[in-house]
């Protein structure tokens, strides 16, 4: 299971509000976006090494772009207050503004998209991927999505940036994604025979692409959102805020997600380009995704 350490986060750029593309129509809107997939069909695995390679790093979904702007109705509640059925309602139409986002880019690739449940526990949950306690995850053996309704009052950073449900799973999607492209399975294959180092490195590379692709979302949706110049400074703060460093308190850590040094880069990535090759972290030098 890819399991997101406390929160992921992304940041807004400034060129972002005055980008001329987001004074077009909203793109993607005749899309009927599905409901909920139960029974989604299996997730896209490598058949030999070679293949796993391509799949990361020359995958066809590279080649794509996520459409801009597009809308996005479901608006920011405050997730500290909210009940759990409304946590759950409002998490589970965020999945259709994230669907509705990156269906263009996945289709257009030869690949297929699914849309996950949310389902929001207390304390701990028991999935197909195993048994997780105050997190939000995707597991890969059920393609859904799990959020603990303890997690949005454990940072502080919550209750200053009223986009962290966005943040949060636009990441998880990005997993979604990373498995529904076959990038997921192939990246994991890549590294289960080799020493803890690599498979950390490969983890961060997992990771920092998910929260570059969860950028690339915001940077979609963020003229229908009504995303401010002054939104800036509580989103990127978040987002560094769960960097391994941050996080332990060990300046050279040598972690599983990346340092909030690498994180906040391949936010801002994901923020400054709608091109989906931007966020393909597998060929980056390795001190990109320390």
């Amino acid at each position: 299971m890819i399991v997101l350490a406390i929160v992921a986060s992304i940041g807004l750029v400034a060129t972002l509000v005055a980008n001329p593309a987001t004074q077009s129509a909203y793109q993607n809107d005749d899309f009927p976006v599905p409901a909920p997939e139960e029974n989604p069909p299996e997730v896209p695995r490598p058949q030999t090494y070679e293949e796993a390679e391509e799949m990361i790093t020359a995958n066809r979904f590279y080649d794509e772009q996520t459409p801009i702007p597009v809308r996005c109705e479901e608006g920011p509640i405050d997730v500290t207050q909210a009940s759990d059925p409304e946590l759950e309602e409002h998490l589970n139409n965020l999945m259709e503004c994230l669907v509705r986002v990156w269906q263009p880019p996945v289709t257009a690739a030869g690949w297929e998209i699914v849309r996950p449940s949310v389902t929001v526990y207390s304390e701990k949950v028991k999935t197909k991927c195993g048994e997780t306690g105050v997190n939000a995850s995707y597991c890969s053996a059920d393609q859904q999505v799990y959020f603990s309704n303890q997690l949005v009052r454990a940072l502080p950073a919550v209750g200053e940036n009223k986009w962290v449900a966005y943040i949060i799973m636009a990441h998880e999607f990005a997993h979604a994604l990373q498995a529904r492209t076959n990038i997921l399975i192939s990246a994991h294959a890549l590294v289960q025979d080799e020493d803890e180092g690599a498979q950390l490195e490969m983890s961060r590379r997992i990771e920092v692409q998910a929260d570059c692709l969860s950028a690339m979302f915001l940077r979609s949706v963020s003229r229908s959102l009504e995303v401010k110049q002054d939104d800036l400074e509580g989103i990127e703060a978040t987002y560094k805020a769960i960097g391994d460093d941050t996080l332990t308190g060990k300046k050279n850590v040598n972690g599983n997600h990346g340092l909030a040094r690498s994180r906040e880069y391949w936010a801002n990535q994901g923020l400054g380009s709608s091109d989906v090759k931007t966020c393909n972290t597998y060929v980056a030098d390795a001190k990109l995704v320390r």
